[in-house]
Parts: C-alpha cells; structure tokens; sequence
C-alpha cells in the first residue's frame, strides 16, 4: 500500500512539475512591438487587469507591471522605430555604452545629408572616432560591426559615397507649378501638407528693435527671448497642433504643469532651433496618427538645414515632397501668408497684454514683458494660431498653385464664398486684425510711427543651423562645449527677469469658485453673455473636480480598509 501511495504521489507530483513547466514554456518575453500592444490594450481598457494582460499575451504578470511602469519610455522607443522591423521584433533594448557616440555621429550625419553629402562606411566609422577622441571616450572601435548596428538603429538604408549629389530641383517656379500635379497625384487637398518653422521674440516690443532674418542671435538677452515655432497645415484650412522649440528642458514656470497637457507640442534645444532630430520626433507623432487613420499624406517641405533629405522614405505613410532652393516665398504656403497672419494675432496678444497692465502698475512696457514667462507665451501661441482662418490658410494654397480656385470654393452657412475674391491684391492679408495691431504698436510706441508690417519684419530670425564651410568645425566644436555646458533650469534667473511680480499664492478650489463666480457676475452685468456662459461651465469643470478632490480625500473607516 505504501509503495502504491508512493507511485500515486510520485505520479502527481510529476504532472504538476510537467504543467509548471508548460506553464512556464507558454510565457515568454515580449517585443517591442508586443510591448506597445499591451499599453495600448491597457489605454482603451482602463479597468483590465495585469492578470488578464498576461493572460492575453502569454507572459508574466511581473512583466506586464513592468511595461507599464515603464509605458512613456516604450512608447518612444516605439514610434522612434515604427518603420525598422528587426528592432519592433527585439526583446531586450539596451543602451549602448557608446551611446553618446551613436547620438552625435546621427546628428552629424543628418547634418551632412542636408547638405547633399552622403558619407560613405569608413567615413562614418573615421567621424565616429573623431567624436569619440572629442568625447574623451576611450576604448571605441569603430568595427563593421558596431556601423551595422548604428546603421539598423538610425535606419540608414542606404550610405552612398561621400559628395554624391541629391536630389536638388533647380527649376523656375512656373515650371515647379506645372511638376506639381504629377508629384501630388492620388493625393487629396486634405492630405496635402505643409510644414515650415518661423523663429521670433516672444517678449519683443516696437521699439526694441531686436534684428533682421538671419541674424545669428547668439548670447545674451535676446537668446533668452526668441524661440522657434512649428506650424503644420493642410490644403483644406486644417491646422495641426503648434510645435515650440525652447533652450530648456524644464523651465521653471512648467513646475507642476503636465507638459502632455499643454496646448502645443513642447521640444528643447540649446539655441531653441529646429534640428533634424526633433523634425524626426515630429514626424514620427504625425506617421503614426496617420497610420492610425490609414491615410496618406504628401507633406512639402524647404531646403533648410533642419530638413534633410535622408528622411525621405522613411515613414510609412508620408511623401515627403522638397519645394526648389530659394524658391519657398513663391511657393510656400506656410511662407505666403499664413505665418504673418499667425504672427500678427501673436503680437496682438502681447500688446495688449502690455497697454492693460500699464494703468495697474507704475512699470513701463519694456519692465512689462519682463514678467512674461515662457508658460504665458506659449499659452498665446495656441491662441493665436487658433485665430488664423481657414480662409487664408486655404487662399495661401491656392496662390501657390498647389489647388484651383474651382477646387476649394467652400460654403459657409449656406452660402458658396468664394474665399479668392481678393487673392490678386498687392496685400491681401491687410484686414481687421492688421489695423488693430498698427493701433496698438503706436499706442505702445508713443511718439513713432510704426506699422504692423515694419514691427513684424524686425522679428523674423534664423530657425536653424545653417552654418557654412564650417559647418563640421562648429559641430565638432560644440559636441566639447555641450559637454561642460548644462542646460539651464531657465532663462528666468537673469537680469531680463528682475520684475517679476509677487507670486500668486495657491488657492483652494473654493476659493478659485468664488473668483470665477465674482468674474461671470461681472460679464452679466457688462452684457457678455456669450463669455458668461464659458465661466459658467469652468466654474462647472472646478466644481466637479473639486468634489471628485473632496471625495479622495475623505478618511477611510476601518470597516472600509479592511474590505
């Protein structure tokens, strides 16, 4: 009997081990592609357990834990690596030791390509040892080995020898007008895009008269005050979020502010210029909602530095078209008008910003806009953009000869307008909003007169580094600067902010209900009721989430703590 209990137990004990071990086979460790799956499937289903992911996916829970403690670096690593399926099918993604290698040489590479030059294999590992010498970094070998890797990471297809020509157009405008139908073929107005940057002083006034295009702005105050700002439409008016590219990484005034909930996509740089690491960022976001939409969109770009060419091909569901050298103010639509039309509801704000706070303060326009953070800024930035029409993003297309006039005539509360009635006028971009900003810059600036037009042509700044001859010396030369140089924590602990006004103390949710309250009390009795009614539901949203506060913090009972 013994001996049979013994073969019982022996025996359930070895289809226990047996099932452990098939347990154990099923699981296994998880893609990066598999990885954004599981984030994505725990997004639309807020309330799934980590139990049933697993289940879903055949891995541990521990693992699943672990993506999504980690989703946001996933995430980046995903949408960095969208169109390389040997790194989407890699379990395991390791920082290289020699990352900071691998990150410049791919800067230094962009940067040669928009050049339309194409460093060859032992060019590239020559370079990278030269950064590493810069990088004090010892123990690098530049071996086909680690190019390959380098080459698959950065999705370098393709490296052709140095000096090859690209593809450059130098054709007339007339003649690009005529190419345009055959390279926008198959293409609808609403995936015809266009991106451009535009760089200005967020804090400029008349009478600073802070530079001309081009200036290089190095240093000192006025780098402080100047940043870069993308804008991205389509053929049909639609507008995509506003990109602004800042020196710091995490500016004082963002404390407390999730970044994710600004109302424009937030990038940093040294000199707050565009690069083409974050054009790449960019593009990457808008392939992917793109993907998600199964369109396809053609997107014409310049011949800026920023821009290199080595993108193209690269994202799945966007043609990138380059405009002819020197040629983007003929045809450009972002070039044509629509950025002056943005610029001009950006200053208006500012201005007037500046006029109401003269009667409350014993401060003077140019002390005014020293108290202007980069937060206020770019809170104005979405706004303006916000403001520009469809109208005249849409006539911007137009003029270009991108669309025809019979193509985008559009309705507007029943009735067919054309938006072209005054496409052929000298300025046709000189409306309403023109005329209120020439107001406010001579109210600003008392005893000069100014246009709108010669204020906003003293703030059209250089977007990127388009360095010249020298452009690899200054590269090299930055890479060592860069590495005692630490990006501040913000351009507000200088001179240009000795103004700041008190700080404003936090207030409770009651407290911020009844100031709210006292301002739509005070709509009512001006006649606002269109801007009444809009307190009335932010005093609504407050309500709600200071019962939702209330509620989370309310203590638990024992009996509740138990359960």
């Amino acid at each position: 009997m013994m001996s049979c209990f013994t073969g019982v137990v022996s025996s359930s004990t070895s289809v226990s081990t047996a099932k452990s071990k098939a347990a154990k086979v099923s699981r296994h460790a998880l893609t990066l592609k598999e990885k954004f799956q599981v984030i994505q499937m725990a997004k639309k289903n807020p309330g799934i357990s980590g139990r049933a992911l697993a289940t879903k996916f055949s891995c541990g829970k521990t693992q699943i834990t672990s993506i999504l403690k980690n989703k946001d670096t996933i995430v980046e690593l995903y949408e960095a690596n969208m169109t390389s399926k040997s790194l989407l099918s890699r379990k395991r993604c390791r920082e290289s030791e020699f990352a900071p290698i691998n990150e410049a040489l791919h800067r230094w590479y962009l940067l040669a390509t928009s050049r339309n030059i194409y460093p060859s294999g032992p060019q590239l590992c020559e370079k990278a040892k030269q950064i590493a010498e810069q990088l004090s970094v010892v123990d690098f070998k530049a071996s086909n080995g680690w190019l390959a890797r380098w080459k698959e990471k950065n999705n370098v297809k393709q490296v052709r020898i140095c000096g090859e020509s690209g593809e450059v157009c130098g054709e007339t405008v007339q003649s690009w007008k005529e190419r345009l139908p055959e390279l926008l073929q198959g293409f609808s107005s609403k995936n015809i895009y266009n991106l451009d940057e535009t760089g200005f002083f967020w804090r400029g006034l008349p009478e600073t008269g802070f530079g001309i295009k081009g200036s290089a702005c190095h240093g000192g105050k006025k780098s402080k005050q100047r940043f870069t700002v993308v804008a991205i439409v389509n053929a049909d008016g639609e507008k995509e979020l506003p990109v602004v590219i800042w020196k710091s990484q995490n500016p004082r005034c963002f404390k407390g502010v999730d970044i994710s909930t600004l109302p424009v996509r937030y990038y940093s740089q040294s000199k707050a210029w565009m690069t083409g690491e974050i054009l790449d960022a960019i593009l990457t976001k808008l392939n992917r909602k793109f993907s998600s939409q199964s369109r396809n969109i053609a997107l014409l770009l310049d011949n800026a530095g920023c821009h290199p060419h080595e993108l193209k091909g690269k994202y799945s569901h966007i043609k990138l078209i380059f405009l002819p050298p020197n040629t983007t103010s003929k045809l450009q639509p972002l070039d044509v008008g629509i950025i002056q039309n943005f610029k001009v509801h950006y200053k208006t704000l500012l201005l007037r910003y500046v006029l109401s706070k003269i009667d409350q303060t014993t401060f003077t326009g140019a002390e005014i806009v020293k108290t202007i953070n980069i937060l206020k800024a770019i809170r104005w930035v979405a706004q303006a953009w916000d403001s520009v029409k469809q109208e005249t993003i849409v006539k911007c297309f137009k003029k270009c000869g991108i669309l025809s006039a019979e193509s985008v005539i559009v309705a507007r509360a029943g009735v067919l307008e054309d938006p072209f009635a005054i496409i052929d006028e000298e300025d046709h971009f000189n409306d309403e909003s023109h005329d209120e900003l020439t107001s406010l810059v001579n109210e600003v600036n008392i005893g000069l007169t100014c246009s709108s037009e010669e204020y906003l042509a003293g703030d059209d700044l250089q977007v990127c580094n388009d360095a010249g001859e020298d452009w690899e010396e200054q590269f090299m030369a930055e890479l060592t600067l860069n590495q005692v140089e630490e990006t501040q924590e913000d351009g507000e602990d200088d001179e240009s902010f000795d103004l700041q006004p008190p700080a404003l103390k936090y207030r409770t949710y009651q407290e911020a209900i009844l100031a709210l309250e006292d301002v739509q009390a005070f709509l009512d009795s001006k006649g606002h009721n269109d801007l009444s009614t809009t307190v009335g539901a932010q005093i609504d949203s407050l309500t709600s989430l200071h019962y939702a506060n209330m509620s989370s913090a309310r203590q638990t009972t024992l009996e509740e703590y138990f359960k």
